[in-house]
C-alpha cells in the first residue's frame, strides 16, 4: 500500500467526523465546505474528490454507523430480538448525540439526504424481515417511522418522553402490524 492509499481513507474518514463534531454546535445551514475542510485538515480538492456535496458527507456518516451499530449485534442474535435490539441501539445513540442528530434528520432545513438515509435504511430493514411486502408500503413504514423519530428528538427529557427501549418497542410494533399478513397495507 503506497502512502496516498492510506492516505485515502483517512482523508474521507476525517471528513465524516468533521461533520458530525460540526452538527453538534452548528446548525447545518452555517456549515460551508470550506469550514468543514479546515475542521478536517483537508484541502477542498479532497472533499470533492469523495464528496459533491455536504449532504453526501453526513449521509456517509450516517451509513457508517448503522454498519457498525449492526457489527456489534451479537451473533447469536437473530429475529425480531435482533432488529429490536439494533434499532434500541441506534434510539440511544441518537438519544445521546441529541444536538447533533437534532441538527441533521431533526431539521426542518438542509440535511435532506440525511433523513433519506435513515428512512432508507430503515425501510431495508424491514424488507429484511418482511421480504414479500410491497415496497410502497415499506417506505411508508420507514417514513412514519423517521417521523416518528424525528417528534421524539425534539421532545424534551421528561417523564412523558419515551426511553429509547420504549420507543424502539413501539415502533417495532407498529411495524410489526402494518407489514403482518392479511393488514389492510399489505
Amino acid at each position: 500500500m503506497t502512502a496516498s492509499d492510506t492516505r485515502s481513507p483517512r482523508s474521507r474518514a476525517q471528513l465524516v467526523e468533521a461533520l458530525q463534531a460540526l452538527l453538534g454546535s452548528t446548525d447545518p445551514g452555517d456549515i460551508s465546505i470550506s469550514s468543514l475542510c479546515a475542521e478536517a485538515g483537508v484541502s477542498r480538492p479532497t472533499f470533492y474528490q469523495y464528496f459533491a456535496t455536504l449532504d453526501e458527507v453526513a449521509v456517509a456518516g450516517i451509513e457508517r454507523r448503522f454498519a457498525e451499530l449492526r457489527s456489534g449485534l451479537p451473533t447469536d442474535l437473530c429475529g425480531p430480538d435482533a432488529a429490536r435490539e439494533l434499532l434500541t441501539r441506534f434510539l440511544t445513540e441518537l438519544d445521546g448525540e441529541r444536538p447533533a442528530w437534532r441538527r441533521t434528520i431533526g431539521s426542518s432545513s438542509g440535511m435532506m439526504g440525511s433523513r433519506d438515509a435513515v428512512e432508507s435504511w430503515f425501510s431495508d430493514r424491514l424488507a429484511d424481515k418482511v421480504p414479500d411486502a410491497d415496497p410502497v408500503v415499506l417506505r411508508y413504514a420507514a417514513a412514519g417511522f423517521l417521523g416518528a423519530v424525528r417528534a421524539w428528538l425534539r421532545q424534551d427529557p421528561g417523564p412523558d418522553r419515551p426511553t429509547p427501549e420504549e420507543l424502539a418497542t413501539t415502533l417495532g410494533g407498529i411495524s410489526e402490524r402494518l407489514l403482518s399478513p392479511g393488514s389492510p397495507a399489505s
